[in-house]
């Protein structure tokens, strides 16, 4: 087998890929500069528009695109490779755009001592033994929220109210940082995550916001703290009395104010929208399926919180809440090698791995296009995988669905309205019941 720089093109012989052809149509549009960008734009289009067309179209034919900005890996084992190859392809391309607003949060650092530091910190205050406790916060103040917005007749929006509020909450009670007002919490952490992980072209405008949201949430933060440090006795066992411990420890923990700071500040940047998006999307796909929403309602009836999961979980498959995950190689590296799609990637290059196309990739999931709640944990790719799995991934697999079981215990559970969004994120979505 012999192997290039690029990957390999579909022969006279396959059938029409009428997306790639488009896309390889482009080249003949002007200047090279010109052919980068307008490919670029292709590609965020089709994954915005058109994505699991196009994605089987890239699995089928090009599993490996190559283009001057980008690579873009669609398969179920490239991707998988990616994200265990830490040391060959690197998270630096959020750090620039953590700095200045939070610090080198630990979702932006690869694997170096300084990674190393950070994740023992997170592991020592957010625990996976705390997991019931996690379930009791949000499974009460989603069940409270539902119960205050249903008191009267008309629609409502459960996007503000409910979806984006109960991570907040949760912040407050477990984590123990709380803003002013709930509506402040959530305009820091939009704000912030809109600048870390969807300003991809460096657009100033989306950066002030988050630079301002930032030095509040720091000014808030050393309000707290300086409240918490003056008590005589802290009796609380939440995550800022857990910093607060590791930092009095010294030069065992090794704790600085900022390292203790952007842990806060980063983990709720990381989870108030990630959750409400994940839950309107899985909700509009089980809104799309009434035999899943039907099934969904009689597990959430039934208090069966694994089927409930299951649920959701696959439905957000066919939505998921992002597409893929961006990497850049530190060095020269041979993707897929010993397959017919073998492709060198170039240190320095932009790759765009496609989660959302790996969960679709018939060559590892059985029958992809259908909804079945029998796949394997790591069929999965919400959260990525390898060293640089989504650190919240265990306090979502129970939030996602906990804020949405009261909900589907309401009779007649239906959309009055088109979702609206805010950018990329969900702004009102308006639901309607039975009474």
């Amino acid at each position: 087998m012999t192997t290039t720089d690029s990957a390999y093109a579909p022969s006279d012989t396959t059938p029409a890929a009428p997306i790639l052809e488009a896309f390889d149509a482009i080249v003949a549009s002007g200047s090279a500069s010109e052919t980068a960008g307008k490919q670029l734009q292709f590609i965020m289009e089709q994954i915005r528009g058109d994505a699991l067309p196009f994605f089987k179209e890239l699995r089928d034919f090009r599993p490996i695109l190559q283009s001057p900005l980008a690579t873009v890996v669609a398969s179920f084992r490239d991707v998988e490779e990616i994200l265990h190859r830490e040391e060959i392809f690197s998270v630096s391309p959020y750090l620039p755009r953590m700095m200045g607003v939070i610090g080198p949060f630990v979702l932006s650092q690869d694997i170096t001592p300084g990674y190393d530091h950070d994740i023992s910190v997170m592991r020592l205050v957010v625990r996976r033994d705390d997991l019931t406790r996690v379930k009791d916060i949000v499974s009460g103040h989603a069940a409270g929220l539902v119960n205050e917005l249903f008191q009267g007749q008309g629609p409502v929006d459960i996007v503000q109210t409910l979806t984006r509020k109960v991570p907040v909450r949760l912040a407050a009670d477990y984590f123990g940082f709380a803003a002013p007002s709930d509506e402040q919490m959530m305009a820091w952490a939009r704000a912030c995550f809109r600048e870390f992980f969807i300003n991809l072209f460096n657009d100033p405008a989306v950066r002030a916001p988050a630079v301002t949201a930032g030095v509040e949430m720091r000014k808030c933060l050393d309000a707290l703290l300086a409240a918490r440090r003056a008590k005589e006795s802290d009796c609380e066992d939440d995550v800022v009395a857990r910093l607060l411990r590791l930092q009095r420890a010294g030069n065992v923990a090794c704790v600085d104010e900022d390292d203790l700071c952007r842990t806060l500040m980063g983990l709720v940047v990381g989870m108030v929208e990630t959750t409400s998006q994940a839950a309107i999307q899985a909700l509009l796909v089980l809104f799309s399926r009434p035999d899943m929403l039907a099934s969904a309602a009689a597990a959430a009836h039934a208090d069966d919180d694994d089927t409930l999961s299951n649920l959701v979980f696959e439905a957000l498959r066919f939505r998921p809440i992002n597409p893929m995950v961006v990497r850049i190689a530190k060095q020269d590296y041979r993707l897929a090698a010993g397959e017919p799609n073998e492709t060198l990637i170039r240190k320095g290059t932009t790759v765009f791995a496609l989660t959302w196309s790996a969960m679709f990739d018939s060559s590892v999931l059985e029958a992809p296009d259908e909804f079945r709640l029998d796949r394997p944990d790591y069929h999965y790719l919400h959260f990525a995988t390898g060293r640089h799995l989504c650190y919240g991934k265990y306090i979502s697999l129970i939030q996602i669905p906990q804020i949405l079981k009261p909900l589907l215990k309401l009779q007649g559970l239906r959309l009055a309205g088109a979702l609206e969004l805010d950018g990329t994120f969900p702004q009102t979505l308006m639901v309607a019941t039975d009474h």
